[in-house]
């Protein structure tokens, strides 16, 4: 077993592969938002008979998606210049931070976004990203954070807080657990806006919002409106260093899902139109670029949430979700007759029709033995670790998952 710490440069996300955007998910704000309905936009301060045969118990039914626990989980994190040592670090652990989590009981459906902040006279005061499933979309938009401006202390930690309680599409449902992870070594700017950190605070313990604060650094005015905010909402408050403590861990599966995980994100197959087959084959790269321990928790999260009620759920794909109109022939090769010729990538464009359906036939059974191979190494990586590997408590991967288990059993989890 190798530890390593995560190095703080400021140059992180130069890492990012192919840039994509994701508009309906991503927005920019500088100035407060114009008033609308209540429901959407932020409001300014002011959920004896004969024995008979028995017959054995038939096994139980598979958990459907619509039984499954539901969490919320959105990152409020500060990104200027002082954050680099974190934001790198929550770059590595995502993928870990969600396959921990997938793995309560009964496994639970997860969503996550993220609010970006500075402050006003920065690059950007915030950047939204909405809550969802596809975490490979998520991990793309992170990359390209960088840690940047700031140096005056006080930072708009209000218009970020207030623009995740606000803006971002909770779940309603009572029965959902819903948590807030609010991050950053600033305590929050007073501005003459819609954005009053009290006010949000409260906006969120009044829907049901659990705020979970973590102090980077030793800042004592930070730390005065942190406790407030998890004091309010009944969540928790914590300090860390201001690198946020994470690790990486090596193990000796690394290198074999590596270059699983590399030919796994070969065995795909695009069409559609150009702009989506350029997109999607983006994503493919970023997978097969990933470290060890990003790839291994990504491909376990995946297995555990989309096998749910499979058969075999170690043969489920790990490729990333098509997007942009696009259809992966690989994943739904019955959609290969209704493509037009335009709309198929260039080396299946070539073939005729038989030797189109034979080479796609031929990548998706390759990718399903790499799926099972992917899905046991990784469960291999997983006992290793457990039986090898102390977690590291003063780390935020390790705080968030303290948050999300202080809060199972009320949404029907145990871990």
């Amino acid at each position: 077993m190798t530890l390593k710490t995560f190095s703080r440069p400021l140059a992180g996300a130069a890492l990012a592969l192919s840039v994509f955007a994701l508009p309906s998910a991503f927005a920019e704000t500088e100035v407060p938002p114009p008033s609308a309905s209540p429901t959407k936009a932020a409001p300014a301060p002011t959920q004896a008979t004969p024995p008979q045969k028995v017959e054995p118990s038939p096994p139980p039914a598979p958990v459907s998606q619509q039984e499954r626990p539901r969490i919320d989980l959105v990152f409020v994190l500060d990104t200027t210049g002082s954050m680099s040592g974190l934001l790198e670090g929550a770059k590595q652990k995502i993928f870990s931070i969600a396959s921990r989590i997938a793995q309560g009981k009964p496994t639970p459906r997860v969503r996550v976004g993220l609010v970006a902040y500075r402050d006003v006279g920065d690059t950007y005061v915030t950047k939204r990203f909405e809550l969802t499933e596809d975490l490979d979309s998520l991990f793309t938009q992170l990359r390209k954070l960088d840690a940047d401006g700031g140096g005056d202390t006080p930072e708009h930690v209000g218009q970020g807080l207030g623009e995740a309680v606000s803006k971002l599409s909770w779940d309603e449902k009572r029965e959902t657990m819903k948590l807030l992870f609010l991050v950053g070594d600033a305590p929050p700017a007073e501005r003459q806006d819609n954005w009053n950190f009290k006010h949000w605070v409260k906006k969120a313990a009044e829907k049901h919002i659990v705020v979970n604060t973590v102090r980077c650094g030793g800042d004592a005015e930070t730390e005065t409106h942190w406790k407030y905010a998890a004091k309010t909402t009944d969540g928790r408050y914590e300090s860390l260093s201001q690198t946020g403590g994470m690790v990486a861990v090596a193990t000796p599966y690394d290198d074999e899902l590596s270059k699983v995980n590399a030919e796994l994100a070969s065995k795909v197959v695009y069409a559609g139109k150009r702009e989506a087959r350029e997109e999607n084959r983006a994503r493919a790269a970023q997978v097969a670029e990933l470290a060890p321990e990003a790839a291994a928790e990504r491909i376990q999260f995946l297995k555990t949430t989309r096998g749910v009620g499979k058969a075999a759920p170690a043969a489920v794909s790990s490729a990333p979700v098509a997007v942009g109109g696009a259809v992966d022939l690989t994943a739904k090769p019955e959609a290969l007759a209704s493509v037009k010729d335009d709309e198929l990538p260039p080396e299946l464009r070539a073939l005729d029709a038989k030797e189109r359906e034979a080479k796609v036939k031929q990548l998706a059974q390759e990718r399903k033995v790499l799926e099972e191979k992917a899905a046991s190494l990784a469960a291999a990586r997983d006992t290793w670790r457990s039986k090898n590997v102390a977690e590291k408590e003063d780390a935020f991967d390790a705080n968030v998952m303290r948050g999300v288990k202080a809060k199972a059993a009320k949404h029907g989890l145990s871990y």
